[in-house]
């Protein structure tokens, strides 16, 4: 197994991994937008919907475990903990498949959709296979092994782009075939993971750890708790625009809210990095070079980042038609509202927290937050004629409250970890203004001059001009906007 120590480089392999992921992801609800109408393409997503947040409570915290404990035993201890929480996992996803199978008729009663109930059956039985494909990240990250998770992650999902999609395209236009598609993309997933999993450890010899399963549930149960939360308060939003404002606006609300690929891109590996980094300087009691890690990566992810973020909340609209068509235009504000959310997500807090055992706390926060947003959520949907943009923007208030300002707060006062300095806060700052400057005049120049131009040319012309416009300008701001770029492709 290659073992490449550099952390740039392990953040690299990563980015590319997870970048894979939401293209993919984001690619499939293109076609998928243009095949189906839009309620057939509203179950789809809710079906989708249902499944991430069932899996997200069945996960039980255990992909968290490979990243916390791994780091802390040797090899083969390791693959004794790898081979414990494989057999969890299973379990885990059989029970999976039986919720979902059963409660398919109640869940489309509450969602107030008829056609989700079949879809569901079909469905159910998939998690069966994909929980056991868990942490395979996990696993390779901590061996200094993240090429082969770009690699592996890039061979399952364009797998599952074409299950889903060539099915739809030649065979039936149904979204139930494309349910069918995503079932044999995620069984032949199942399979490579397997062999992942066992190929990680195979030159060594497992060694049993007698008190390896009070350990896993003490660190996962909290985390588990968390989920189930995490779950509701992710359905928060999903059901009450689904319930009240029916497919269609939920169709929308689909396409819309999606995270910024290169958001995941850049900040994901960062965490994954910064992870066994904290929850080792977390048994060592000496967080210096942690700390200096963590600032150092929050100004890259500045300098790569806020320039995306700023140029794709100005043109939100023309990127949502250009992805799905002039039918889900009024995506773009449901796009802006999470665009937001991707810009406070630079800073890795809850991921700290989780890094340093205090799991119990994440799930304090999350309990608060998931009850104050259902409460606000059913007032304003039942009291105050609330549209679902409304809807939107209370999960991604109280989302950021759960994982960044609260978390923030706590390790500055509670675990005296300072995760953000002024210098930092500051360098953020003036990228973000001039970034945003910058966008207003070539947001005012392009749409003034073409008003009437196809979406692809005004995209393409615009995004040249502004990248043009802050590069030129930025020796003035004393900020490099191509030197991390020009780092990821030297050293690769």
């Amino acid at each position: 197994m290659q073992n490449n120590k550099s952390n740039f480089n392990q953040a690299f392999w990563l980015a590319v991994s997870y970048t894979c992921n939401m293209l993919v992801g984001i690619l499939s609800s293109v076609i998928l937008s243009r095949c189906f109408d839009k309620v057939q393409y509203g179950t789809y997503k809710q079906i989708m919907y249902i499944y991430s947040a069932l899996f997200t409570v069945f996960q039980a915290g255990l992909p968290a475990v490979f990243t916390y404990f791994l780091p802390r035993y040797t090899r083969e201890e390791g693959k004794y903990i790898v081979q414990k929480v494989q057999k969890l996992l299973f379990v885990l996803g059989l029970l999976c498949s039986l919720v979902l199978f059963v409660g398919s008729v109640p869940l489309s009663i509450m969602m107030r959709n008829p056609d989700l109930s079949m879809g569901l059956k079909v469905f159910s039985i998939f998690p069966l296979f994909t929980l056991p494909t868990l942490g395979v990240e996990g696993i390779y990250t901590v061996n200094k092994n993240t090429r082969f998770v770009a690699i592996y992650n890039i061979v399952t999902r364009i797998l599952m782009l074409l299950c889903i999609v060539l099915p739809v395209l030649f065979i039936k236009n149904d979204f139930r075939v494309a349910l069918l598609g995503w079932g044999f993309a995620s069984f032949a997933a199942f399979v490579i993971a397997i062999i992942a999993k066992n190929r990680a450890y195979q030159d060594v010899d497992a060694c049993s750890l007698p008190s390896l399963t009070r350990e896993i549930w003490s660190y996962s149960v909290p985390i588990m708790v968390s989920s189930v939360i995490v779950m509701f308060f992710k359905f928060a939003d999903q059901f009450f625009i689904s319930r009240y404002f029916g497919t269609v606006a939920f169709a929308d609300y689909s396409n819309g809210h999606t995270t910024l690929p290169f958001a995941v891109m850049f900040i994901t590996p960062v965490r994954a990095i910064l992870t066994p980094l904290f929850s080792k300087a977390s048994k060592e009691n000496d967080y210096n070079g942690a700390i200096k890690t963590l600032y150092s990566s929050m100004k890259q992810i500045a300098v790569l980042m806020v320039p995306l973020v700023v140029y794709a909340f100005l043109f939100a609209g023309d990127i949502m038609v250009f992805l799905y068509g002039n039918a889900y235009e009024k995506s773009y504000i449901f796009f802006r509202i999470v665009i937001v959310f991707n810009y406070l997500e630079m800073f890795v807090f809850s991921n700290i927290l989780s890094a340093i055992g205090r799991t119990k706390i994440i799930m304090m926060f999350d309990i608060i937050c998931t009850a104050f947003l259902w409460i606000i959520d059913y007032w304003v949907v039942t009291y105050c004629n609330a549209s679902p943009y409304l809807v939107a923007g209370l999960f991604v208030l109280l989302n950021s409250m759960a994982h960044y300002f609260l978390p923030a707060i706590y390790l500055r006062k509670k675990e005296g970890i300072n995760v953000v300095d002024k210098d930092t806060l500051a360098y953020i700052f003036k990228i973000t203004v001039h970034c945003v400057v910058a966008g207003l005049l070539v947001y005012f120049l392009v749409v003034g001059m073409m008003p009437s131009t196809l979406a692809l040319w005004r995209l393409t012309i615009s995004i040249a001009i502004f990248y043009v416009l802050i590069i030129t300008s930025s020796r003035i701001l004393h900020v490099d906007y191509v030197k991390p770029l020009m780092r990821v492709l030297k050293r690769q």
